[in-house]
């Protein structure tokens, strides 16, 4: 299936139409105007089919169009066009919701100001139906759901994505075609325009929207791509999950919500491969998507990257769904597709029986494609799927599904595994990155060489030119510092208590994190949330998000006691003792981990010079000697962290000892990038930069 072409007839009425519509869009609710657009896409087609000049639908909308020329609002000629539209045998869309609701033409604020302006910039040449209004609204669509400030109720499916799924699929006339949650249609119309493709229809298409606003879209939608009179319901996960139903279709496409919370999961029974839990439902989509196929269905079902190996009890329906033959690939799609998320995501390939899709002898693999590096950047920043990258993903499933043992495994590409092989990971992982071999990097040109010297160069010079401000901060230190006749020198519970009496005020400005109990495992969420700190993520000079672990915010704002504010200290509890980082503007709101203790400095400790003096020997060792614990994970309790000595100078002089070491820092920084970059250049002359590849 080749991409509809951005330079053709109908991008350029879509160009045409969004430029009628956009000086519209503020100021006003826009919910209903994409509803209101599709329809009025489908009256011209119906329109144009009609070409009786005497019919009264015909002369209504001719009326509607003259109205629009002279700037006059067309709504009333436009709302009888469509009820006479509607009680026409012929009209390809069912209407259960209410059809006085999609122009209103009462003459309010918000009675869609813009309706004269797009219907005179769809007569203009070429008019939508001329130059095809499949593609025009597959376009318009999408330039809706990127410039526009409305959302479609769920998120969009990229059409690319949509064609890649159909494509992988490859339904047939006379298939049954459905899709749990379809927001506007975009998954069914591409397997509609899949099949038309084959030269004749006759397959149908069930679909049901998770928004209430979307059944009527994606109705719409399909009629605009040759499929007339569908039907497309609203319902809700929930609802779908308690009550399965038993129609099979021969495919299933989704792309369903991701990490979803869906309650009393626990209590359905009809789960084929083991209940999902209720914190996230994308292994009940799963299952209810292979529980609706055919003996000989397929299923692809796009799904967050993180489902494919999470450590959890859905390791254990993994490992059901490959022994029980439901799994038949997993592809793994580059981040960026999504215009709302930038999480990647993998594509997977179900079966109600694997064992039918091969020939006789050749079960018992899957199939594992790393497709993340392919596509391209758009302009606007998304990430797009060739229709050569979608060819290589598709031909390459349907050759190994032709013949698993002469398909080749392709190195940095795709790879068939055997059952035996994933099931001897404990997690039992479908993350195609695991698998798939990668391919060896080619050698550096020397040319290349050259330009990592020519970095080299620029780093040392940078390095270099901070020597000397880094020196004068020195300098500053020691003089404060000796001016101070003798630092007074207590312990951290004094230091927190201040003047104050009592204990309450070192419980709320020195306190450990939250406990096991209030921060669970299945509290922590794959996408978005908010940031967990734990010790593993204190550096030396600050947080580390390589592998922070997250919440759901519902769940962080239970925790505000635990929530981080610039100016504070996390130190850890336990681990490597004396770690610990000041909390900048980019950490605010995050939380405290179960693992750290908070600090809140009073006025007269400067956070960086604790955080520094925490670094040096004389901390390190005393914390070490009243840790306890094995050497390998030493742990220290509140009570006694808080006899921690601490040699405290006047402010002024912590603040330039803190300046000192911040400095200290970026050079020891700065410094490591050179000797990594320098390592890169090594093994880059060695490898072709200056010794001759044969």
């Amino acid at each position: 299936m080749e991409s509809t072409d951005t330079n053709g007839p109908a991008a350029e009425v879509v160009d045409r139409l969004w430029r009628a519509y956009a000086p519209f869009q503020r100021g006003r609710s826009t919910d209903r105007d994409l509803t209101a657009m599709l329809t009025v896409l489908v009256l011209a087609r119906f329109i144009d089919s009609v070409k009786d000049p005497g019919d009264e639908l015909v002369k209504r909308w001719s009326r509607a169009v003259a109205e629009a020329r002279t700037g006059y609002p067309p709504l009333r000629d436009l709302e009888e066009a469509l009820s006479l539209a509607y009680r026409h045998e012929r009209f390809p869309v069912l209407a259960p919701w209410s059809l006085e609701s999609v122009f209103a033409g009462t003459g309010g604020a918000d009675d869609l100001p813009w309706m004269a302006a797009f219907l005179t910039a769809l007569q203009q040449t070429p008019t939508a139906v001329k130059a095809g209004l499949a593609e025009v609204s597959d376009l318009f669509q999408e330039r809706y759901v990127t410039e526009s400030s409305a959302r479609t109720g769920e998120y969009y499916t990229p059409r690319a994505v949509t064609q890649l799924l159909a494509e992988v699929l490859s339904p047939r006339p006379g298939d049954r075609v459905f899709d749990p949650a379809c927001g506007t249609g975009g998954l069914l119309t591409a397997a509609a325009q899949h099949i038309a493709q084959q030269g004749h229809g006759g397959a149908s298409f069930e679909g049901y929207a998770m928004d209430r606003r979307n059944p009527q879209l994606a109705m719409l939608n399909l009629a605009l791509h040759g499929v007339d009179r569908s039907l497309v319901e609203a319902s809700d996960p929930g609802s779908l999950f308690r009550n399965p139903g038993s129609g099979m279709a021969e495919f299933v496409l989704c792309n369903p919500p991701f990490n979803q919370r869906v309650q009393n999961l626990e209590h359905l029974h009809w789960w084929p491969f083991g209940q999902p839990p209720e914190s996230n439902a994308n292994f009940a989509w799963l299952q209810f998507a292979w529980a609706r196929l055919s003996e000989k269905g397929k299923a692809a079902v796009i799904m967050p990257a993180g489902a494919a190996s999470v450590r959890d009890r859905t390791a254990r329906i993994r490992r059901g769904m490959l022994v029980g033959g439901a799994l038949l690939a997993v592809v793994a799609l580059p981040a960026g597709l999504f215009s709302h998320t930038s999480v990647p995501v993998h594509l997977w390939l179900l079966a109600r029986d694997a064992s039918r899709h091969f020939p006789t002898g050749e079960t018992g693999s899957v199939l594992f494609i790393d497709a993340s590096r392919l596509g391209r950047q758009t302009p606007h920043g998304a990430h797009v799927i060739d229709p050569a990258d979608r060819e290589r993903i598709s031909s390459r499933f349907h050759a190994w599904l032709r013949s698993p043992r002469e398909t080749l495994d392709e190195p940095g590409f795709s790879c068939s595994v055997s059952y035996d092989e994933i099931l001897e990971n404990e997690s039992c992982s479908f993350d195609p990155r695991l698998h798939v071999v990668p391919v060896r990097e080619q050698p550096a040109a020397a040319l290349n060489t050259r330009r990592l010297l020519d970095e080299l160069v620029e780093r040392s010079e940078s390095t270099a030119a901070a020597t000397t401000p880094l020196c004068r901060s020195f300098d500053r230190s020691e003089r404060v510092a000796r001016r101070e006749t003798e630092a007074a020198r207590m312990p951290l519970r004094s230091v927190v208590k201040g003047s104050e009496e009592g204990s309450v005020e070192a419980t709320r400005l020195l306190f450990a994190g939250p406990s096991g109990s209030l921060i669970r495992a299945e509290h922590y969420v794959d996408v978005g949330g908010v940031p967990v700190v734990m010790p593993r993520d204190l550096t030396g000079s600050g947080f580390s998000t390589t592998s922070v672990r997250r919440i759901s915010e519902e769940q962080a704002r239970g925790l505000e006691r635990f929530h981080l504010r610039p100016g504070d200290v996390v130190l850890a509890r336990r681990g490597e003792l004396g770690r610990a980082a000041v909390v900048r503007e980019e950490q605010n709101g995050w939380v405290c981990g179960t693992g750290c203790f908070l600090l809140r400095p009073p006025a007269g400790l400067d956070a960086d010079y604790f955080v520094a003096y925490l670094r040096g020997p004389e901390a390190r060792t005393w914390l070490e000697a009243h840790s306890t614990g094995s050497m390998k994970m030493r742990t220290i309790s509140l009570d006694v962290i808080g006899d921690l000595p601490i040699t405290l100078p006047e402010l002024g002089t912590q603040q330039a000892i803190a300046d000192t070491m911040k400095r200290l820092d970026e050079h020891e920084r700065q410094l490591r990038e050179q000797l990594a970059l320098t390592q890169r250049i090594r093994h880059d002359a060695l490898d072709g930069g200056i010794i001759p590849t044969p």
